[in-house]
C-alpha cells in the first residue's frame, strides 16, 4: 500500500500571543530516596511524587514570548513580573529505562504528585479528525486513550520531539493515516523542544527552529537521553497583548483550530 500523503497545515495568525516559561527541575534524593516503579515486571525510574523532593533552577529559568509561531527571549526584562497563568505541566525524560516523557499537568514543586490524578503519566495521545480533510491530529495530552500517534510522525520533530516510541505503529492490513501533525496542551507542547538538545541549548533552539505551526529540525545533539531531567513549563496571557492572548483564543490555538502546532 503506497504511503498517503501529509496535508498542508494552515497558518496560525501572526498576532497571537503568549509567554512562556522555563523553569529546570531535578530530585532532591536527600527527602524522598529514588522511586523505582514496575510496569508488567519491568522495573523503571519514577520522579518523586512529594512536592518538597525537588530542587529548582531558578538561575536557569527562561521566559520567552510566542507570537504567531515564533520564539522571543525576554528573559531579561520580564522574568520577575507577576501574569495570568493559563496552564502548566512538569514533564521528565525517562530514557535509561522506558523512552517515555513523564508528565503531570501542574507544577510538581508545588502539588504532591501523589494526591494528584493517580501520579505520574506517560505521554498520550487523543486521535482527533481533523475537520474538512482526510487528515487525523494526535493530541499531546497525559489522559489520552492512545499510546501512539494517529499517523506516521513527521521526520521534521520525530524523534527529535517525542521518542520513537511514540510513533504509529503500522498494520499492514489498513490503509495508512494521513497525519494533520500534533496538537493538544500547550503546556506540553512548549515542553517537547526543551528536551531536543542540551540544557544549555534551550535558548537557541526555542529562537531558531521553532516555526509557524511547524518544527524546523535541527542538528544538534540529542536531550532526551539525559536521564532524570525535569522541566516546569507555565504558560501565561501575554500582558502586552489582551485582545489576542485570551484562555478561548489560547484554547483554540491547542485545539487546532488554526491547524497543528506541530505540522505533518
Amino acid at each position: 500500500i503506497a504511503p498517503a500523503p501529509v496535508i498542508s497545515p494552515r497558518l496560525v495568525p501572526s498576532d497571537i500571543s503568549c509567554l512562556v516559561l522555563y523553569e529546570p527541575l531535578r530530585p532532591n534524593y536527600t527527602k524522598q530516596p529514588i522511586r523505582v516503579g514496575t510496569d508488567g515486571g519491568n522495573r523503571f525510574w519514577a520522579p518523586p511524587n512529594r512536592k518538597d523532593a525537588y530542587l529548582r533552577d531558578k538561575a536557569g529559568a527562561r521566559l520567552y514570548r510566542w507570537i504567531g509561531g515564533r520564539m522571543t527571549d525576554i528573559t531579561a526584562e520580564d522574568l520577575n513580573k507577576k501574569h495570568s497563568p493559563y496552564g502548566v505541566a512538569t514533564v521528565f525524560t525517562q530514557w535509561r529505562d522506558t523512552n517515555h516523557l513523564l508528565a503531570v499537568t501542574f507544577d510538581a514543586e508545588k502539588k504532591d504528585v501523589a494526591e494528584e490524578n493517580g501520579g505520574w503519566k506517560v505521554l498520550s495521545f487523543e486521535h482527533i479528525s481533523q475537520y474538512g480533510t482526510q487528515g487525523t491530529y494526535s493530541s499531546v495530552g497525559v489522559a489520552g486513550d492512545q499510546q501512539q500517534l494517529a499517523a506516521p510522525g513527521s521526520p521534521a520533530w520525530m524523534p527529535q520531539l517525542l521518542p520513537t516510541i511514540y510513533d504509529y505503529d503500522p498494520n499492514p492490513n489498513l490503509a495508512q493515516p494521513i497525519s494533520a501533525g500534533l496538537i493538544g496542551e500547550l503546556p506540553l507542547l512548549f515542553a517537547l523542544p526543551a528536551f531536543s538538545a542540551q540544557p544549555y541549548q534551550l535558548s537557541y533552539v526555542l529562537t531558531n527552529f521553532m516555526q509557524p505551526n511547524r518544527w524546523h529540525k535541527h542538528q544538534l545533539p540529542h536531550g532526551q537521553d539525559e536521564a532524570e531531567r525535569g522541566m516546569v513549563v507555565t504558560v501565561f496571557l501575554d500582558p502586552f497583548n489582551e485582545k489576542n492572548s485570551t484562555k478561548p483564543i489560547l484554547d483554540a490555538l491547542q485545539n487546532g483550530h488554526w491547524g497543528p502546532f506541530y505540522g505533518p
